[in-house]
């Protein structure tokens, strides 16, 4: 209708009726297209709103497992300061489990996943930039980044406790522990625990745990600090 009209004009030689159909034109497609870039703005905001809240959510379950992680290494470390001189009967009688539980964490050398999979799908299919905050961005990444690298490395005792621990706490008493099929044998969790602290190689081993844990222990409080503040920017967003 529009072309029908510009034609009539052109042949006409209506120079005035050309120059406003063509303003009408141009003026619909400029309409159209901020119509349409308005539409994918508002698209992405509420793409990114998703988003924002399943990062804030998977962010506070790896600041609550990171947190977990923080006061088993510190029960270990401190355990350890504590085993030589432990009074091993008066706390393997009063409640054995327990104490082999304290054992057993003693030797604890694993880390945490971080959950990343809102991240990881914005980065594959190249929409972070739907994330406007462009430190929120750089801290989401920063942090999984550095953690991913230095988890190979903290996950590796760098002595031998675990080993000798294990060869030397009674077998059936650790079954026993794991599974609840039974009284643990109190007498024989006291020989072997004293076996094991006198052992030549306790001291080195001990040391070396204790200086393995509290490096864990830092890298972990270091990345509590950093997954709050990564949390903190996110709930600003929210």
């Amino acid at each position: 209708m529009i072309l029908n009209r510009i034609g009539a004009a052109l042949r006409e030689r209506d120079w005035a009726a050309v120059a406003i159909e063509f303003a009408v034109v141009v003026v619909g497609i400029f309409v159209a297209l901020q119509a349409e870039n308005w539409n994918q703005e508002r698209t992405n905001r509420e793409l990114e709103q998703v988003y924002v809240s399943r990062l804030a959510d998977e962010t506070r379950a790896n600041l609550e497992s990171l947190r977990q992680h923080e006061q088993i290494y510190e029960e270990k470390v401190q355990f350890l300061f504590s085993l030589p001189d432990h009074n091993l009967d008066d706390a393997i009688q009063r409640d054995p489990d327990s104490f082999i539980h304290q054992l057993d964490n003693s030797a604890y050398i694993a880390l945490p996943d971080l959950r990343s999979e809102s991240y990881d799908e914005l980065e594959s299919s190249g929409r972070l930039a739907l994330l406007r905050d462009a430190r929120l961005r750089s801290a989401i990444a920063s942090n999984l980044n550095d953690y991913r690298s230095l988890r190979p490395v903290l996950d590796q005792p760098i002595g031998g406790y675990r080993r000798l621990l294990f060869e030397t706490i009674p077998g059936r008493s650790y079954y026993d522990f794991r599974f609840g099929t039974g009284d643990a044998d109190s007498a024989a969790i006291a020989a072997s625990v004293e076996a094991f602290r006198t052992d030549p190689l306790f001291e080195a081993a001990a040391n070396a745990e204790i200086t393995y844990g509290t490096d864990v222990l830092y890298w972990v409080r270091v990345f509590i600090q950093r997954t709050e503040d990564v949390l903190e920017l996110l709930e600003a967003g929210e």
